[in-house]
């Protein structure tokens, strides 16, 4: 079963190159693929602890200090201030409507491929639109959840920074164990979620309870998953950082010739195409990896649905009773 799903996953990550641009975008939120969402989160707390060192009092100081030195007024300072932070705002409140608009045209596009239906990009975002503000809504709740669980983990990273004592770097560790499975739960229920609502219409509360359920019907098949599509995803990562250094060859030729001829016209070209050449090949490898996540967990979602799925750890057991069985 796994072979069958990953198998259909890569194909499609690989042939339907359309999805790529929707798959990028899809990506910017960072909380519709597993590993994804668990990567993000766990990365996020060793800056997150350490800056609760810093003092609210400290910071205010170093910004007062900063506006006088630039000679600003104050009252020019915040307004300029909360206007940057208005267009900030502005800003990733759009992209992060364009992700949210973009994980359901993916789930309904590969969906679609699935059944063997034309997947057609307009009706894949018609889709995704009519379920625009319950995606909204999951992500929110997503973010929330993982910010919640990220500073319970921050917190004992800060006394254990703070303090040094056994104990504060004993609980940091329980924090953090206790902490990983639940952001895992957290992301499988929500990929499940957005299936239950692109594939099935459900609404945002029954499309969670079917998530749940699915999780906790088929967790050990969901996680055996998670670890096979994390080891396909780092081969993919390791291809992509083979690829690049032999590309770069070139590049770095270029770079010597313009050192030993002290061109800077061709350091420049040099520095610009080495950049421009990293840039398409990271966006390639994110666009594929991206495209492989969802569509595992919507192939397996599918799978799951069908019933008669036993995982695999299950049947190894099975097997080595029955063998001990007749020894």
């Amino acid at each position: 079963m796994y072979r069958e799903v990953l198998s259909h996953a890569i194909t499609t990550a690989w042939q339907e190159k359309r999805f790529w641009p929707i798959a990028i975008l899809a990506g910017l939120l960072v909380t519709a693929g597993s590993y994804d969402v668990m990567w993000n989160a766990v990365t996020s707390i060793a800056t997150q602890g350490p800056y609760m060192a810093v003092s609210t009092g400290a910071a205010i100081i170093a910004l007062n200090s900063q506006a006088s030195a630039a000679g600003v007024g104050w009252i020019v300072s915040v307004a300029g201030g909360v206007e940057m932070l208005a267009l900030i705002a502005i800003v990733i409140l759009f992209f992060a409507g364009i992700s949210c608009l973009s994980q359901g045209a993916l789930i309904h596009a590969i969906g679609a491929r699935k059944r063997g239906a034309a997947s057609k990009l307009g009706e894949a975002f018609r889709v995704a639109a009519q379920a625009f503000w319950p995606i909204v809504v999951l992500n929110a709740m997503v973010f929330a959840l993982i910010w919640v669980l990220r500073f319970l983990v921050a917190f004992p990273l800060f006394l254990a920074l703070d303090l040094t004592t056994y104990t504060t770097y004993l609980l940091y560790l329980v924090s953090f164990v206790v902490f990983v499975p639940l952001a895992f739960f957290i992301a499988i229920v929500e990929i499940f979620a957005l299936n239950a609502m692109i594939l099935q219409g459900a609404n945002l509360s029954d499309a969670i309870r079917r998530g749940y359920l699915m999780f906790k019907r088929n967790w050990v098949i969901v996680i055996e998953t998670a670890l096979l599509q994390a080891a396909v995803s780092v081969g993919i990562w390791l291809l992509f950082l083979a690829a690049l250094a032999f590309v770069m060859i070139p590049v770095f030729a270029f770079v010597v010739t313009s050192a030993m001829i002290q061109s800077v016209g061709l350091f420049t070209f040099s520095l610009i195409l080495g950049v421009v050449i990293f840039l398409v090949m990271l966006l390639v490898a994110a666009a594929f990896t991206i495209v492989l996540q969802y569509a595992t967990w919507t192939y397996m979602y599918r799978k799951l649905g069908e019933g008669g799925v036993v995982p695999k750890i299950h049947r190894m057991v099975n097997n080595a009773t029955r063998f001990m069985m007749r020894k």
